[in-house]
This record gives C-alpha cells, sequence and structure tokens, in this order.
C-alpha cells in the first residue's frame, strides 16, 4: 500500500474545474495481469469519483453526488486501506494465475493517496480469499455505480482513447483504414499503442471506426500496409 500525489483542488464542495483536477478522488479499476496487447486499456475504472463529487461509472454514465455520498465513500475507503490486513489475500489462499489486478485508491483529507493492488480479484479468487472489510467496499462502490449507470447521463465527450495492435500476419477479411481518421504509428517492435484524440480529432474517430464490445476488435490495413486491430472508449476527465 502506497501514499502520495497531491490532489490538485479542493476535495468535496463542488468549483472544481475538470482542467483543474488531475486524480479523482477514488477510483477503483483494473491494472495489470495477463491481457491481450491492448485489452487492458479498454477496460475502464468501475467507479471514478472527482473532488467536487462527479462519480464516472464505466466511463458510460455520470453523475454528481451528494456531499454525504462522496464523503461516506471516501471516509470508508480510507479506514479499509489505512489497514494493510483489508487489502492483503488471506495466507492460505493462492491468487490465480495471470489474473489480472485491480488497483483501489483514494484520497485522505491530508491531500495523500491510498492505493492497494489486488491480485486476482473478480477473476478466479473465492469471496473468502479477502477480508470481509475489502468485500464491503467493494458492495458500497457498487451500490454507487449501479445509481449512476442507471440515473445518470450519459458520458459522450470529445475525448478518447484509441488503442492499435499491430498484427504479424494478414487475416482472412480486414478493411481499408477509414479515411480522414489520424493512423496510429504501430510498427512490428511496438505491439500495441495507446492514443488520446480531443476535439475534432475524437469525432472523426467516432465517426470512422466502429466500436466493438467484443473479444475480436475490427481489422484494418494502413496506407502504409501494416495490419492493425484497433478499438477505442471514452476518456475519462484525468485522461485527457
Amino acid at each position: 500500500m502506497l501514499a502520495g500525489g497531491v490532489f490538485a483542488g479542493s476535495l468535496l464542495g463542488g468549483g472544481v474545474a475538470h482542467a483543474a483536477v488531475q486524480w479523482p478522488m477514488f477510483e477503483w479499476e483494473k491494472r495489470g495481469g495477463f491481457f491481450s496487447p491492448g485489452v487492458g486499456v479498454m477496460e475502464p475504472p468501475l467507479l471514478a469519483v472527482y473532488g467536487d463529487g462527479e462519480a464516472y461509472a464505466d466511463a458510460v454514465a455520470h453523475r454528481y453526488l451528494s456531499g454525504p455520498q462522496a464523503r461516506d465513500l471516501q471516509d470508508h475507503a480510507v479506514t479499509v486501506l489505512r489497514n494493510r490486513a483489508n487489502v492483503r489475500r488471506l495466507p492460505d489462499r493462492d491468487p490465480p494465475r495471470d489474473a489480472p489486478s485491480d488497483r483501489v485508491r483514494v484520497r485522505t483529507t491530508d491531500g495523500h493517496y491510498l492505493t492497494a493492488h489486488l491480485d486476482g480479484w473478480g477473476h478466479g479468487d473465492e469471496w473468502g480469499d479477502f477480508p470481509r472489510a475489502l468485500h464491503e467496499l467493494y458492495d458500497h462502490l457498487q451500490t454507487l455505480r449501479r445509481a449512476v449507470r442507471a440515473d445518470g447521463e450519459p458520458w459522450r465527450p470529445d475525448a478518447l482513447l484509441l488503442v492499435a495492435v499491430h498484427l504479424d500476419v494478414e487475416p482472412d477479411e480486414c478493411g481499408p483504414w477509414p479515411g480522414g481518421v489520424p493512423v496510429p504509428k504501430v510498427g512490428a517492435d511496438r505491439r500495441y499503442l495507446e492514443t488520446k484524440y480531443a476535439g475534432a480529432k475524437a469525432r472523426r474517430v467516432r465517426r470512422g471506426l466502429p466500436r466493438s464490445g467484443e473479444p475480436g476488435w475490427p481489422c484494418y490495413r494502413t496506407p502504409a500496409g501494416a495490419f492493425v486491430a484497433a478499438n477505442w472508449r471514452y476518456s475519462l476527465p484525468h485522461e485527457w
């Protein structure tokens, strides 16, 4: 568990412009493990709550939490993460092999972050592999996540993350890279490339590249003759 990273702006109380927000006040996300190249980038945080109380669920919906809701989540997360025993897999429970890891972090009232990395959480672990306190925090965030998705506004900013994966062989079906869309520079020495687009470029990507929710991504031949699979998702404010 690590501490560090000062947050720019007030904690709660509104009036914080997204341009001044560097990191969410609370965030639960996937961060590592065995993925196909680029797939991890397409996994947005389950829940990200910023200092002004605005909450984002799965980068698809957002709404403001009330002050008490945001403070309760923050206090709950700080209490759990401050006790290292709460975020450690129990001694007699081995983590699943090659499983992704989750990262949970929360800003404390003194301006630092507490961070926990959970190997295999939700990917082959059983309910009792981690302490009850961590499961209760997860249930708390899931309650808020469901509320944001049910009652929030759709999140469709002019900002996105595009991932292009270099393919070593030519697939059976592969269309041309759409005109007007910036071409990620992916070479054989780089398995995948993550690119941020905003404004007009992001709108061109949305129009030209279908977004895939399937394991297999659409394939394209770039003007340079390379073959890539590409997908994208909307960016959260701290990812712009």
